[in-house]
């Protein structure tokens, strides 16, 4: 089947298939997804949540449907220091999409649709990926630790180690700086001064975290984490004990996205060069803007 003839069928399937979905079904679908917790089992075994109700089902599908069929017609962006090209954006072999994580082949791929940027990452054998909705991204090893994260959010929370404060009001304002520091300036965990930084072909400001040892003196979230910032649709991130994040901040051209390596209990010296293999095979470029519709004012 060619690329036109997968369009041609995505498009019948979508208009005149038994799955017609209005646009909150799907929201709600992206949302029941979202803000499921992305806490993953560091160890021989990986658990992946069954989807029970059919209704999410078939709007997962119809999101599927429309990312693959979409993915054909990615624009290239444009990357480097505030957004003027200074390499072309590598040619991916498939997409990240919403779902369950799906064991992804060596190669690069690139987060589709609803994801709000277009972020290309190289993975080596052993990898999934799957996207949490439009502010979320994740990669992660198939049997042990190592994560490459991705998420868009504006919202964090007081103190990491006191859940009761709640969020930070009011929450922070919209450039890179603004946010890196509410974060540094957060209690209850440790917090490095930033850096400059490149990522991704985009400045950035680089900072680490490390939660606790334990989290005996903390009030932590109801699931025993340290709640440390929360994604628009009502997902937190939060640390466990004696856990080290690397993270980064930048702006893709008007989008502010932040990056996240957990430097995890238990990694090999293979385990953290794999993980920054993604990181250096990182670019980012704007989401293509929506083409008009047959028939629409241009």
């Amino acid at each position: 089947m060619t690329d036109g003839d997968f369009d041609a069928t995505a498009r019948l399937w979508l208009q005149e298939g038994p799955s017609q979905l209005a646009d909150r079904v799907l929201a709600a679908a992206l949302d029941e997804i979202h803000v499921t917790r992305q806490r993953h089992v560091w160890g021989p075994a990986r658990r992946i949540p069954p989807m029970v109700n059919l209704v999410r089902l078939a709007a997962l599908a119809a999101v599927l449907v429309v990312a693959v069929a979409g993915f054909t017609y990615f624009s290239p962006g444009k990357g480097g220091f505030g957004g003027t090209g200074v390499a072309p954006l590598p040619s991916p072999r498939g997409a990240l999409l919403v779902g369950d994580p799906v064991p992804l082949e060596p190669g690069t791929y690139v987060t589709a649709d609803p994801f709000l940027v277009r972020a290309y990452l190289t993975v080596p054998p052993g990898w999934d990926g799957k996207l949490g909705g439009p502010y979320a991204a994740y990669l992660s090893r198939l049997y042990g630790p190592g994560e490459v994260m991705i998420f868009i959010f504006d919202n964090v929370y007081v103190d990491p180690c006191d859940y009761g404060k709640g969020l930070l009001n009011p929450k922070p304002g919209p450039t890179v700086d603004d946010l890196v520091a509410a974060l540094t300036a957060m209690p209850g965990v440790q917090a490095t001064a930033s850096t400059d930084a490149t990522l991704g072909g985009y400045a950035a400001k680089q900072l680490t975290f490390t939660a606790p040892d334990d989290f005996a003196a903390c009030t932590v979230s109801p699931d025993g984490y340290a709640a440390v910032w929360q994604l628009p649709l009502g997902a937190d991130y939060a640390m466990g004990p004696a856990q080290h994040d690397r993270i980064w901040v930048l702006d893709v051209d008007g989008q502010r996205i932040v990056v996240v390596a957990p430097d995890q209990p238990g990694q090999t010296a293979q385990d953290k060069a794999e993980v920054q293999g993604i990181l250096d095979s990182l670019r980012f470029a704007p989401k293509p803007a929506a083409s008009p519709s047959a028939g629409s004012n241009p």
